[in-house]
């Protein structure tokens, strides 16, 4: 056993995980990993002069075992004298609500929780369990679906405050040692069916490969991305500055200069577009969507396909143009009246009734003043029609506002997403642009209303 024990010692000085006087937060799930780090931890606490605490998340998603899983870990860090934080938080009600399997929802309320617990109580640093069969699995799926040279890199020993001291052991060496130092765990019965797919490479494919090309599979595979990883981080210094010269953030989306990208390299092109969707949008794309997006550079303007069900890519003239999908859908029709704000995704509309002043001119074109005296009660807001007309303040006659929208050289992907104000079935409003020249203000105006969108 203490065979297992040098290997991580050894591991974890290579690597520089642990410093003298660091103060660490466990992620404590009850199972045989976690629960052989806690115990490892503890007994070379003194050597590595840290102290170390405990973080359990009640996914509630195991009903009762689930609460047992808890109890377990509570007194599991009671007779190791460790301090213990527990939370129950609904992982199922969370993907629903943010439309993401249930595996990213629990990873990214454990993150979540622990920076939280990590600023509250002072913790410097958080440790998981991730062992190196988890990171074959990681690799092989990686490599599977197409993520790159970053994806076969597996899971890094350490990312920013987050460490993994047991990241060179195996299962079989951590269950080895638990059963030798009789030291009880509880176990998720989850991890044996094959629903989900790393559960699959875990219980059938892996095995397989193991028993029949290679026993040591998941060391040598650690081995690799590590230098995969030496790799990718070599040419990620030259990726971030070849991005940092064509990429534009906006409020709510990004693009990319078309022009600049063209003069990079074709090798590096794919990497380029895996930085920018992890860094901006927190996606990993594959080898399939780096070619959909590629492809869209030589399409024509307002061609635009989509990522992972909800990132836009739009063919702009000048740009690719990339943003997550509003959830205003087109047919949407909001109801406003005199005296009501109302929420339209990321702003607020008023329309307040201010007394017959007639303001004078303002260059904001968010706040508008319009004649009520001829209009009804009831204001509506939606998406403008194909081939809708309106007429726009200061012109004479009327025009499409398609043909609007593309002389005040809005976006494509912005045009589609252009609300207007009505009224008694006319256009009032082209929200944010223009206001129709049939609701002018006039010496006659009995009535004056404040249009507002902040």
């Amino acid at each position: 056993m203490k065979r297992i024990e040098q290997k991580a010692l050894k591991f974890i000085g290579e690597q520089n995980l642990i410093n003298k006087n660091d103060k660490i937060l466990i992620g404590l799930s009850g199972g045989p990993d976690s629960v052989f780090l806690i115990h490892f931890l503890k007994k070379y606490s003194k050597k590595f002069k840290i102290d170390i605490g405990a973080l359990h998340i009640n996914h509630q998603l195991r009903g009762k075992d689930a609460d047992k899983d808890e109890q377990f870990c509570k007194k599991l860090c009671e007779k190791l004298s460790v301090e213990f934080y527990s939370v129950k938080k609904d992982v199922k009600a969370y993907s629903k609500d943010k439309k993401i399997s249930i595996e990213a929802a629990g990873r990214k309320i454990r993150y979540n929780e622990y920076e939280r617990i990590l600023k509250e109580k002072g913790y410097n640093k958080i440790a998981t369990a991730h062992n190196a069969d988890e990171n074959a699995e990681t690799v092989l799926l990686n490599l599977i679906k197409g993520s790159g040279l970053r994806g076969l890199s597996g899971i890094p020993p350490k990312r920013n405050n987050i460490i993994r001291p047991v990241l060179c052991l195996t299962k079989e060496e951590i269950l080895l040692y638990l059963k030798e130092n009789k030291i009880k765990y509880r176990t998720d019965l989850t991890n044996f069916t094959d629903d989900a797919e790393r559960n699959y490479l875990r219980n059938k494919v892996i095995p397989l490969i193991s028993g029949k090309l290679n026993p040591s599979f998941s060391n040598t595979v650690l081995k690799s991305s590590e230098v995969l990883r030496k790799i990718y981080n070599l040419i990620n210094k030259n990726i971030q500055q070849k991005a940092g010269k064509l990429v534009k953030q906006n409020d709510d989306y990004v693009t990319i200069s078309i022009d600049e990208f063209n003069k990079i390299d074709e090798e590096y092109r794919s990497e380029i577009l895996r930085y920018i969707f992890d860094k901006y949008f927190d996606v990993q794309i594959s080898f399939n969507d780096c070619d959909k997006i590629l492809s869209l550079i030589n399409k024509q303007t307002g061609r635009s396909t989509f990522i992972s069900g909800k990132i836009k890519i739009v063919r702009e003239r000048n740009d690719l143009l990339i943003k997550k999908e509003k959830l205003l859908s087109e047919e949407k029709v909001f109801t406003v009246k005199p005296g009501e704000t109302i929420k339209l995704n990321d702003h607020l509309l008023s329309i307040k009734e201010v007394g017959t002043i007639i303001p004078g001119h303002s260059s904001n074109k968010n706040l508008e003043y319009i004649n009520g005296d001829n209009t009804s009660d009831t204001f509506l807001v939606r998406r403008w029609l194909p081939g809708e007309r309106f007429f726009p303040f200061g012109m004479k006659g009327s025009k499409k506002v398609s043909d609007f929208l593309n002389e005040q050289k809005i976006l494509s992907v912005k045009k589609k997403e252009q609300l207007v104000l009505l009224n008694n079935d006319r256009i009032v409003w082209v929200i944010g642009l223009r206001l129709d020249e049939r609701f002018r203000i006039t010496p006659e105006t009995k009535k004056v209303y404040q249009l507002c969108l902040s």
